[in-house]
């Protein structure tokens, strides 16, 4: 839960191996460069092992039949890939770049079925609200960076899509970031201290953890927030309470 941007980066029809890094490197020149202008903090190495390919594994999802509210959940991992992440700043997500190939058909109850992944891919998100523990111009430039990188990867040839959840994409509209970011902490401060208070109730003490908790301005954001969505809130968990009482019993 927190505000993110969403995205897709999509290689050409027929891009081979070789070109497929080639825009990868370029991508990660790009965001060389927004680390010399101090837009982003740090940019990793490339990498295409086990451990990189991890971070571009897609779930998929597939009727069972006779059952229409079951479906089945399936972990696609890469074939291949070249990917590389970005320290945006601090509490932001790190953003991962790059392209991978995807096995055309996976088994299903002993049956192929299509993965629909094709061509050299990449699909993730990045959350950048809890950068704004850090005040507004810390969050402005991780979001304004996430956005910037990823958008000018269209320049380089690939298709891209965002969805940007701030608002913030692709008018570059401060006013709605801040209008977003706002109404998001304030939910999420809400809800986190309408759990903590169950969490309390129930078990004499708190264990529910979360960064909107060191917020400077906490108070005052859960405030805004029960004035929200705080009646739904505290449904939602006096229902979690309810059901943590009836296993103690």
């Amino acid at each position: 839960m927190g505000l993110t941007i969403h995205y897709t980066l999509q290689a050409p029809p027929d891009t081979e191996a070789a070109p497929a890094r080639a825009f990868v490197m370029r991508l990660r020149q790009r965001a060389l460069e927004f680390k010399r202008r101090q837009r982003v903090e740090a940019v990793h190495p490339l990498g295409a092992d086990a451990d990189a390919l991890r971070w571009a594994e897609e779930w998929l999802f597939f009727p069972v039949p006779g059952h229409p509210k079951l479906q089945h959940q399936i972990c696609v991992t890469p074939e291949a890939g070249f990917l590389f992440p970005i320290e945006v700043g601090e509490d932001c997500e790190p953003l991962w770049l790059g392209l991978c190939r995807y096995p055309q058909s996976v088994r299903v109850e002993g049956k192929l079925r299509r993965t629909k992944l094709d061509g050299w891919r990449f699909a993730r998100f990045c959350k950048t609200q809890y950068a704004s523990l850090h005040g507004w111009p810390h969050f402005h430039r991780c979001h304004a960076a996430v956005t910037d990188l990823l958008a000018g990867a269209r320049r380089l040839g690939l298709d891209v899509c965002i969805n940007d959840e701030g608002d913030f994409w692709p008018g570059r509209d401060l006013e709605a970031l801040q209008r977003n970011l706002n109404l998001m902490n304030g939910v999420v401060a809400a809800t986190a201290g309408v759990l903590k208070d169950v969490d309390e109730a129930v078990h004499g003490r708190s264990a529910v953890e979360s960064p909107i908790f060191r917020h400077a301005q906490f108070e005052r954001l859960e405030a805004e927030g029960e004035a929200q969505a705080g009646e739904l809130a505290r449904r939602a968990c006096r229902l979690i309470g309810g059901l943590v009482g009836d296993r103690k019993k």
